[in-house]
């Protein structure tokens, strides 16, 4: 208002409304335009410039918060990383969820069926990585993804997040990676009540042709140790491996707006296993064919 004093020393009720027209151009046509033109410029730079954020398992900062625990994985946040960066991906770095956004084009949370969840009420996190991954973004989950979660703030302990748990047994169709991502995973089988097979179990995988599609072709083991794999009944899905016979896909991109939910459904026994060192292969490979260089 002071330089519009300065260049309309006596201004009239037209200049007034000149001012007021060229407000509302600015509110409603020039911000929403910056706005896309931004998103855009952030959509080019992330796919030629990737990086990639490890949860490290803390909502803020390792000071003052207890560890998340790891469920059904031996690798951790840091192994990932080390890991990630002999194989030249140089862009990536561990990350509390506070700082989960679009700029990183991927992101990957290390343990496996458990993540770190600022609301255990609310699921504040949970729905930061959905629309981290609507927004155009890959977040990577390994085992059985968001089946259980842990507050490092207040707990020093995870607990289940299921919606309904009948005769004392969690089932996965009450997960919220089915809920969400419309993701059905193998398990373990129970018969009145008595577990009768177990996971992880070893299976015969291949490729085909058409799974090649984001990722290009990958060097893989004959044999891996199956965990929480995607099932043919999964609503949809991208196939990268298959278990012999299509029984089903231990690693599957599941489209999510403009994003993919990636799910790796091995078992991670170490950083040196087979199942490791084949999941650190496709992201390299993602990164290559999928956000064009590395």
């Amino acid at each position: 208002m002071a330089g519009f004093g300065r260049i309309f020393p006596a201004p009239s009720i037209w200049h007034y409304f000149s001012l007021l027209l060229l407000i509302l151009l600015i509110y409603y046509l020039f911000l929403p335009l910056l706005k896309i033109i931004w998103a855009k410029f952030a959509e080019i730079y992330r796919t030629y410039f990737p990086q990639i954020g490890i949860l490290s398992g803390n909502i803020y900062s390792p000071l003052r918060e207890y560890k998340c625990e790891r469920g059904c994985t031996n690798v951790t946040a840091s192994m990932w990383n080390l890991a990630l960066r002999k194989s030249k991906i140089e862009r990536s770095a561990l990350i509390t969820t506070s700082q989960i956004s679009n700029r990183y084009s991927i992101i990957i949370n290390p343990f496996g069926d458990i993540f770190p969840e600022q609301d255990t009420k609310l699921h504040k996190t949970f729905y930061s990585i959905c629309e981290f991954v609507k927004n155009g973004g890959i977040f990577i989950v390994t085992g059985g993804a968001f089946f259980a979660h842990q507050n490092p703030i207040y707990s020093s302990k995870h607990e289940w997040v299921f919606t309904k748990i009948t005769e004392g047994i969690q089932s996965v169709s009450e997960s919220f990676l089915y809920l969400e991502f419309g993701i059905q995973t193998t398990g373990d089988q129970f018969a009145d009540g008595k577990l009768i097979s177990g996971e992880p179990t070893e299976i015969e995988i291949y490729q085909k042709p058409e799974d090649q599609y984001l990722t290009g072709k990958i060097d893989i083991p004959l044999k891996v140790k199956r965990f929480r794999a995607a099932m043919p009944a999964t609503s949809d899905y991208i196939p990268f491996i298959r278990e012999k016979g299509d029984k089903s896909y231990p690693i599957v991109a599941v489209p999510y707006g403009k994003g993919y939910l990636i799910h790796a459904g091995l078992f991670l026994e170490s950083e040196t296993s087979d199942e490791f060192v084949l999941i650190v292969r496709m992201i390299s490979n993602l990164i290559v064919k999928k956000l064009k260089i590395l």
